[in-house]
């Protein structure tokens, strides 16, 4: 199952461990209620991702907004986890980890 989320794209980390590459996202959203989430400012939030999503990423800044394609995986105890397997800007960051058509429109 695969879902689409808008976030801000706050970095992302590349680790190399025994030749297998693990990537890891890291979003964040502002908090809307201090109360409830006893937190104040922005929530980061990390989640993994595949290696070619990381080496593609050309964005022009840091925090930049995003759409964020997730596909869903069964993680430890049988809960749900979220793996990122593409990135695209939204607004005028540069092009990111999706290929686009460059054809010229007719």
């Amino acid at each position: 199952m695969n879902q689409v989320m808008n976030v801000d794209l706050y970095g992302a980390s590349l680790a190399d461990v025994d030749g297998t590459k693990y990537v890891s996202f890291y979003v964040g959203q502002h908090v809307v209620d201090e109360k409830e989430e006893s937190a104040k400012g922005i929530v980061m939030m990390k989640l993994s991702g595949d290696p070619s999503v990381y080496e593609s990423l050309r964005l022009t800044k840091y925090p930049a907004p995003v759409e964020m394609h997730i596909r869903l995986k069964k993680a430890a105890g049988g809960r749900m986890g979220q793996h990122c397997v593409a990135i695209k800007p939204l607004g005028t960051q540069a092009q990111s980890s999706t290929k686009t058509n460059t054809a010229p429109a007719n």
